[in-house]
């Protein structure tokens, strides 16, 4: 069974090995143009614009029919052509100077934390060009820092994207969500900082709690807080950063950066602070929504009790894993 699965993950490496190095070679505006003939094709999949529209609908029950339709397009655009682009940036200089800006006050906000030996604690949202945003601040800051990301299956894929993409911008090191709280509790005592995004669908083992989104309750996980604390626990000094980036008007992507709206040791524990970070990515989401990653069953799980009212406005595929939360809470 071994065998044959690694020969299944050689070829399926070889198919997509091609395209792959293919796309690091093409023009900037082809890959451009061949993002927008992606996310196009998504968007004709039944079960693909099913799910997009359900949970902008669920988000923004306001939007008419036609603009939900309009912004779940543009949202498929955008990701498409935010993941060739990554690719085709191969880690150069020059290509990232020319896609992703830093602005001068986020790059001296983001210096000054680094002189002053404090470890970065990065909350990130699928908001804009997310990969931009563990780029930039080891890039133009010199942040050293360990992002978390979720391991492809297909482990020779896994290493192309990984440590033959990511890895290639100095400071950045990918750690992987499974064992990924105490690689991260060691890259904080190593003076790095920790990137990590803000999921809606963390069963409870993984920490999720949940906490208000969009007007329904939502499950996310804690982490930036944990880590947080951990971190003033253990005197190392730490501070939270809620950063996204995302594409304007000129083709270029930029990075905005805010901090708590009140000192850590205000709030009333770590649930309060995922609050606040929520708060926060909604704000951010409602200014850009056809950049946010509506591709995603993001409104998975109904918490129980929940009455009839609350459970109606939960999206189709919620109805039907109403209980999956709490049962990987008991697990």
């Amino acid at each position: 069974m071994k065998v044959w699965r690694d020969i299944r993950y050689r070829i399926e490496y070889a198919g997509i090995l091609i395209p792959y190095r293919l796309i690091r070679i093409l023009p900037y505006p082809v890959v451009r143009g061949l993002g927008h003939l992606i996310g196009n094709a998504m968007n004709l999949v039944p079960m693909i614009r099913k799910v997009v529209r359900a949970n902008i609908h669920v988000a923004m029950p306001e939007l008419s029919a036609g603009k939900v339709a309009e912004i779940g397009r543009e949202s498929l655009r955008n990701l498409a052509f935010n993941m060739l682009e990554f690719i085709w940036l191969d880690g150069k200089p020059e290509r990232i100077r020319r896609c992703y800006v830093l602005p001068p006050d986020v790059t001296e906000r983001l210096k000054g934390h680094v002189e002053r030996n404090e470890r970065i604690i990065f909350v990130n949202p699928h908001l804009g060009s997310w990969e931009a945003s563990g780029v930039m601040a080891p890039f133009y800051a010199g942040v050293k820092m360990v992002a978390i990301a979720r391991p492809i299956r297909n482990y020779y894929i896994n290493r192309l994207f990984n440590q033959g993409n990511r890895e290639k911008v100095p400071g950045l090191e990918i750690i992987f969500s499974e064992g990924a709280v105490r690689a991260a509790i060691k890259a904080l005592k190593s003076g790095r900082g920790v990137g990590t995004l803000i999921d809606q669908n963390t069963k409870g083992r993984y920490g999720g709690t949940f906490v208000n989104f969009f007007n329904i309750p939502v499950a996310s996980s804690t982490a930036p807080a944990n880590l947080k604390s951990y971190c003033d626990a253990h005197d190392i000094p730490a501070v939270i950063i809620y950063g996204t980036s995302v594409r304007h008007a000129d083709g270029k992507v930029y990075a905005h950066s805010a901090y708590l709206p009140k000192p850590f040791h205000e709030y009333k524990d770590e649930v309060e602070v995922l609050q606040a970070l929520m708060d926060m990515s909604e704000e951010f989401i409602r200014k850009y929504p056809d950049q946010y990653l509506w591709f995603y069953r993001r409104f998975q799980y109904i918490p129980q009790g929940a009455t009839d009212e609350l459970k109606a406005k939960y999206p189709f595929y919620a109805k039907m894993a109403s209980n999956h939360f709490m049962r990987a809470n008991q697990e």
